[in-house]
């Protein structure tokens, strides 16, 4: 195999060289691998808040989304180089988790507060039908009132899930989540497997970050993704990607045979 040229620091933004360049430092690792972490984690942060769009005369619309991967041998510092980068994710994973459960907690005391007040409405209703009033506004307050959705919880981070999953989080999260495979051998095996063929075509239309996907599901309904963004990033060793890119080529051929 011809050798990787070294990386230029000078390719990183400014702000994150100095970051980059110490933790390759302190941890003895080659500099591209927190440096590929830090770009996939700040793409996946800003996801789809920002957008350029490259020509001045088209809408043709550009996301912020990328997709990286680590590739080293065994004993190379994959995974502590990507954790590093990872931990501004998970402290915004964390944060919102934690906000989540005060919202539902407030959630639930609402709804309790709602069921009571249905039963009041009802009786309202019976006593407006029986005088001739109006009980289709007062039925219709108390349906509103019982309708109100959960709150959804802001997601930064996945690790497993099938597309259908992935579909309710981009449902509740149109920025964008970031999928995160310490060993991305698994995820790469997982889009070959059995009943799950449309699984590499959805991440594939993911990847730019700008198209509306639609799941209809006879158990989950339909779940609407207002536009599908999906940041990759994981680490590899070098012999199980030679493998499943030979594996790939062999039966591209054999198709094309």
């Amino acid at each position: 195999m011809p050798g990787v040229a070294p990386f230029d620091l000078g390719l990183l933004p400014a702000a994150l060289r100095p970051w980059v360049q110490d933790i390759a430092e302190r941890m003895q690792c080659p500099p591209d691998f927190p440096a590929v972490a830090a770009m996939v984690c700040l793409s996946a942060a800003v996801g789809r808040q920002i957008a350029i769009r490259p020509k001045a005369r088209d809408d043709w619309t550009v996301t912020s989304n990328l997709w990286g991967t680590v590739v080293g041998r065994p004993a190379l510092l994959k995974t502590p180089a990507l954790a590093e980068p990872m931990r501004m994710l998970e402290r915004l994973e964390m944060a919102a988790k934690e906000a989540h459960e005060q919202a539902m907690l407030e959630h639930r005391a609402r709804a309790m507060v709602a069921e009571e007040a249905s039963k009041q409405a009802r009786k309202d209703v019976a006593k407006a039908l029986k005088v001739k009033g109006d009980p289709l506004t007062l039925a219709m307050n108390a349906v509103r009132g019982e309708e109100e959705a959960p709150p959804a919880r802001q997601r930064y981070i996945t690790n497993d899930g099938t597309v259908e999953k992935l579909g309710e989080l981009l449902r509740d999260n149109p920025r964008g989540v970031l999928v995160f495979r310490d060993e991305l051998t698994g995820w790469l095996q997982s889009l070959d497997c059995e009943g799950r063929e449309g699984t590499r075509a959805f991440f594939l239309e993911a990847w730019n970050g700008t198209g509306r996907f639609t799941f209809d599901r006879i158990a989950r309904g339909t779940i609407e993704v207002e536009a599908a963004c999906v940041s990759i990033l994981g680490g590899i060793q070098p012999g199980p990607l030679s493998a499943y890119l030979s594996s790939i080529i062999i039966n591209a051929c054999k198709w094309a045979i």
